[in-house]
């Protein structure tokens, strides 16, 4: 299959602070990690909003809000428009909005 685009921009540094990135984040759990690298379900943070102490693997608001809000994204570039969201449960395992 072909890798879609990111989900988020990836050319304005990171995500969140706009400093130049250095690490990708895949936004949903390892077991899903091929399938959100296939499906665009990343983002670009530098290394404090992702692995330091206010990064998205240190702090579940962030993490729920990254998984809520790609999953929102990823329904409306597929153009999927399903009030229980099966086919993201389908690819990811379960629905992220709740």
């Amino acid at each position: 299959m072909t890798k879609k685009p990111s989900l988020y921009p990836e050319d304005e540094g990171c995500f969140i602070c706009h400093n130049p990135y250095t690490e990708t984040h895949h936004i949903y759990p390892s077991s899903r990690r091929p399938i959100s690298d296939r499906e665009g379900c990343t983002v670009k943070l530098c290394h404090e909003h992702h692995q330091g102490l206010m990064g998205v693997h240190n702090d579940q608001k962030l993490q729920d809000f990254f998984r809520r809000d790609c999953q929102i994204r990823w329904e409306k570039r597929e153009g999927i428009d399903e009030p229980d969201h099966e086919t993201f449960i389908a690819l990811m395992g379960r629905n992220y909005i709740l």
